[in-house]
């Protein structure tokens, strides 16, 4: 749990201590969290419980951006053999999710928080990689997901997004896999997915501002 609070810790600060630069943005997120596994082969927003997390955001221009992500929120679930049949113990899970990630995020259409009207709005896509803290144990996560922004003001950017991760853990259910042959990890290893509202505050001097990005 150190090393975790030690990951977050510094993922923090690296933002502030870049807030004097221009292009940066930091905010919040506030959704839910779900699993999809060996209980949840399919079904979106499975048992979705609340999650909260921060963003900082590190615009190069007006369609690319690097950002840094961390979300804590819960996954649950129980087997259901009306749905799906698995062979062995089955028990209900919850399980409190840790996230951090560092993603690509990149625009279809030009979007400045600069409130200039025609650049006020924009779907994304983000893909990149992170880590979890789940099940007192640190996995990788590979997210990826879609998005929407918009501009209402200047320097802020509202918006709704929805990621999935893949993980490198079959564990988050706790329920060990017995099929014969067992499958590979790419098929096998579970995942979690998180769906929310955000809001963002573009911090930058005037100053710094070069001409070409105005």
């Amino acid at each position: 749990m150190r090393t975790v609070f030690l990951f977050v810790t510094l993922f923090i600060a690296v933002p502030f201590i870049l807030l004097s630069q221009e292009r940066n943005d930091v905010g919040i997120i506030a959704g839910v969290t779900y699993y999809m596994g060996d209980y949840n082969p399919g079904t979106q927003f499975y048992k979705p419980s609340p999650a909260v997390g921060a963003i900082f955001r590190r615009n190069f221009n007006d369609l690319y951006s690097l950002r840094v992500t961390t979300i804590m929120g819960w996954v649950k679930g129980e087997h259901d053999p009306n749905r799906n049949f698995l062979p062995g113990d089955t028990p209900p899970f919850s399980q409190r999710v840790i996230g951090l990630d560092g993603v690509a995020e990149i625009g279809f259409i030009r979007f400045n928080t600069l409130h200039d009207k025609r650049r006020s709005f924009t779907p994304y896509v983000v893909l990149g990689a992170g880590i979890a803290y789940i099940n007192q144990k640190i996995i990788i996560t590979i997210p990826v997901g879609i998005g929407l922004k918009y501009s209402p003001v200047n320097r802020w950017a509202l918006g709704l997004e929805w990621r999935f991760y893949k993980t490198s853990y079959d564990g988050i259910d706790g329920y060990i896999n017995t099929s014969s042959p067992p499958r590979s990890l790419i098929h096998n290893n579970d995942w979690f997915s998180m769906a929310g509202f955000f809001a963002t505050y573009r911090i930058f001097k005037q100053s710094a501002l070069c001409p070409a990005y105005r």
